[in-house]
């Protein structure tokens, strides 16, 4: 079924729906448990509203949603299908602690994160 939904796709140019995702934790781009809290995409682009400082007259893109990564929400925005899912993500408390902690918003479709945006590093 992959393969001729793959094939008509290459046949096309284009898809307009994709393949159900398989609900597989080895496929996710994050852990499940990393996930937090869903929300709308009118709540992620609040909570992320760009610069807002003397910056903006230099770099006016960047003080829309998700401001320098801008570009990348825009595209994470146009990958989403009918059923898609974002979702707050952080990774455990101990990656903080080393350094190593990352938090953002995850893109969730049948049940696994496709695709990530990070938003705050350690």
């Amino acid at each position: 079924m992959r393969l001729a939904f793959a094939a008509l796709c290459a046949l096309l140019g284009y898809c307009a729906v994709a393949p159900p995702a398989i609900a597989d934790e080895a496929t996710a781009v994050i852990p499940l448990t990393w996930l937090q809290k869903k929300v709308a995409l009118a709540e992620a682009e609040a909570e992320h509203p760009g610069i807002t400082d003397e910056r903006k007259a230099r770099f006016p893109e960047a003080a829309k949603p998700f401001g320098f990564q801008h570009q990348e929400w825009g595209e994470f925005k146009a990958a989403m299908l009918l059923g898609d899912e974002l979702w707050v993500f952080s990774s455990p408390a101990d990656s903080w602690k080393h350094r190593a902690g990352r938090s953002g918003i995850a893109l969730v479709r049948g049940g696994v994160p496709i695709r990530i945006i990070v938003t705050l590093m350690s």
